[in-house]
């Protein structure tokens, strides 16, 4: 049970980590506030799958090989290949469910279908092997510091609560079309 709640957990983190990544470089970038989650809360769950997939998949290599070079070549290899398949098929799902587009790469070079393209994946390699090497271990290690199982459990149900409320209503009022944090053909924000 205990390994459940703590992979809710994960995803739950990993989700804010991702929203904040997300705005904090997307406002940058526009030089105005954007929240780039689909969700009106501070979640973004593709950073939550995305996570916990490389843990499921990735972690093994490290734990069994650790630091050898050509281990982390193939964990970078295969982060980009995870999370590009990741991505690629978050956006199609949404663009079929929402009938519209949370990011469009078409104006990249090396893009597949305007959903991932050359640049990211770059940026994807970077993260799979900062998160299996120097993010997760530190995370866990911390996690253990400073969080009790009592406290982890009360924050996977007022934080889980909240983001299945936001998930629902976005869907909901996606559906409804009242809703839309989708971009236009310039990757900005409606």
């Amino acid at each position: 049970m205990n390994t459940i709640i703590d992979y809710v957990f994960y995803f739950l983190l990993y989700s804010i980590i991702g929203w904040i990544l997300e705005t904090v470089c997307c406002s940058l970038y526009y030089k105005k506030p954007i929240n780039r989650g689909f969700m009106k809360g501070p979640f973004v769950p593709i950073y939550g799958a995305g996570t916990f997939v490389f843990s499921f998949f990735l972690t093994p290599f490290y734990n069994k090989f650790g630091y050898t070079w050509y281990i982390i070549i193939l964990v970078i290899i295969l982060g980009i290949i995870i999370a590009d398949v990741l991505e690629y098929a978050t956006s199609f799902a949404m663009e079929k469910l929402f009938h519209a587009k949370w990011w469009d790469y078409s104006n990249e070079k090396f893009n597949l279908h305007g959903r991932i393209c050359l640049k990211h994946s770059i940026y994807w390699a970077t993260g799979a092997g900062s998160f299996i090497y120097i993010i997760q271990p530190l995370v866990l290690k911390y996690k253990e510091l400073w969080i009790t199982d009592k406290l982890r459990n009360i924050l996977v149900l007022v934080v889980g609560t909240v983001f299945l409320i936001d998930y629902i209503s976005t869907i909901v009022l996606a559906k409804k079309k009242k809703f839309r944090n989708a971009v236009d053909e310039n990757n900005t924000e409606e």
